[in-house]
This record gives structure tokens, sequence and C-alpha cells, in this order.
């Protein structure tokens, strides 16, 4: 009996189909803009955020172009040469992009909240018994893989390729981050969320030292990339990237939920039957 139902249950390490849950999850990002316009809820609360980020970030760059633009142009280079004021531009640009994040930081995660489990429902696919993620789990300074975060941060400097860069770096843990409030929905343990991340219970020390972590044919790398992605977009990515990558998590979820389930759980169920 056993052995009918581990044939019957996909394996982590041996899918049937390329992706896990039957659609590639980079497009997800995508896909959570056209949701997002299409229904109204969704709409304004973006749309709420996306006016206060856009008009703190706004007001902080101002002040840090007058106040500490010329100053940096200076210490970069005592005779302000033309390639010392467009460094100068470029480090205000994200020192202003840093400080308009931490001051957003508490609207963005009531809104990403919001949006996740509105996003579930209007899918039919919120239960009773699952539970929203807390405020201070998710405003938690320590993320995953806190450190290499910390330092691929400045390759945001750098317009496009920089924000792919720091996107494919750290796919697998800005997947894992997004996810994690379907994890806490469902309260998944922390073994398993590894075990559904990397194939087997793995630290985050290991998994930074594991070329597997690095791997875009991961699904939580390929969706982690292209939120990334989203997310590093001069201007309004910082501001409106991480709400709209909050529906595309709740749609991913979706697929998961429709398609039976995590497989590390139904692995789980099979081993103990």
């Amino acid at each position: 009996m056993n052995s009918l139902i581990s044939k019957g249950t996909p394996s982590l390490h041996k899918a049937v189909m390329k992706h896990r849950y039957g659609k590639d999850p980079v497009f997800y990002p995508l896909r959570a803009l056209s949701y997002a316009l299409s229904h109204r809820e969704l709409f304004w609360t973006v749309l709420k955020v996306a006016c206060v980020g856009i008009t703190v970030s706004i007001i902080i760059l101002v002040i840090l172009l007058v106040t500490a633009l010329q100053p940096q142009a200076q210490a970069i280079s005592s005779n302000l040469e033309w390639w010392a004021w467009l460094i100068a531009v470029f480090l205000v640009l994200f020192e202003a992009g840093i400080i308009s994040v931490l001051l957003m930081s508490v609207s963005q995660s009531k809104a990403q909240t919001k949006v996740f489990t509105a996003t579930m429902k209007l899918e039919g696919v919120w239960r009773e018994d699952m539970i929203e993620q807390s405020m201070a789990k998710d405003l938690n300074p320590m993320k995953k893989a806190f450190i290499v975060r910390i330092l691929t941060l400045p390759l945001q400097i750098i317009p496009f390729i920089g924000g792919a860069m720091y996107s494919a770096i750290n796919a697998t843990f800005i997947g894992w981050d997004h996810m994690d409030r379907y994890f806490d929905a469902i309260q998944l343990s922390p073994k398993l969320q590894r075990v559904e991340i990397f194939g087997h219970e793995l630290s985050d020390c290991r998994a930074l030292c594991n070329p597997a972590t690095y791997d875009l044919d991961n699904d939580i790398a390929r969706f982690g990339f292209f939120c990334g992605i989203v997310e590093s977009a001069p201007i309004i990515g910082f501001v409106l990237g991480p709400v709209t990558n909050a529906i595309a998590a709740a749609l991913f979820a979706c697929d998961i939920e429709h398609s039976g389930g995590l497989l590390c759980l139904r692995e789980e169920e099979a081993q103990d039957e």
C-alpha cells in the first residue's frame, strides 16, 4: 500500500512536469499587475501605497539633492569632475530609496498582508484554519540570507543590470520571503519549508554554499528572481513591487492549493501512511 501511495505522489526531486505545480512561476509577478488592475479592492490598495510612497520618495529625494549631492560629489573628487557628479547622483538615488523603504515599511507590510489574503479569498482558496502573517515577523530585519543581501545591496546602484545581478544572487531567498506568507498561513514548520525550498532539510548557512541555491531552475528561485526584478525597477519598483509581489505570491499559493497542496506535505503524508 505504501509503495502505491509513494508512486502516486510526485517527488520533490523527480517531478513529472518541469514545474512542480504546473505553471512557470516567472509569470506570477507580471500576472499580479493585471490581476490588481482588474480587481477594484486590490487596485485601490496598490494605488494608495503608490501615492504615499511616491510622495515620501520625492520629498526625501529633494532633501538629499539639496543637502547631500554636492558634499558627496566633492568627497569623490575635490575638483568636482563630471563623473563625480554622476556617481553622487546614483548614491543619492540609492540613499533615497533605502530611507523611503524604511519609512514605508509598516504601511507596505499592512498592504502586503491585506492584498495577499484578499487575493486568496477572491480565488476561493482561503480557509478558516489559515492565519495571516504577523507584522512582527514580516518586519524582522534578519531575513533569509540577510548577510548576503546586505553585501550585494550596493549592486542596486547600477540601473537595470545591478538589479538583475542582485535578483539572481538572492533569487531563492527573495522567493522564500514572499512565499513565507503562504507557509505561515498553512502553519508550515521551518523544517518542511526547507524541504520544500531545497528538496531536503538545509540550514541557511549551508544553503548559502550550496550551488543548487543559485539554480534558477528551482521554482522558488525563478519566482524570487522576477520578484526581485520588479522591485529593482527604477523609481517605482521599491514602492509598488513589494505589494504587487504579495499578490503574485497569493496567485502562486492558489495554484499550489489547486494542485493538491505542497509536495513536501504530500510526501510526508505518504511516508506516514
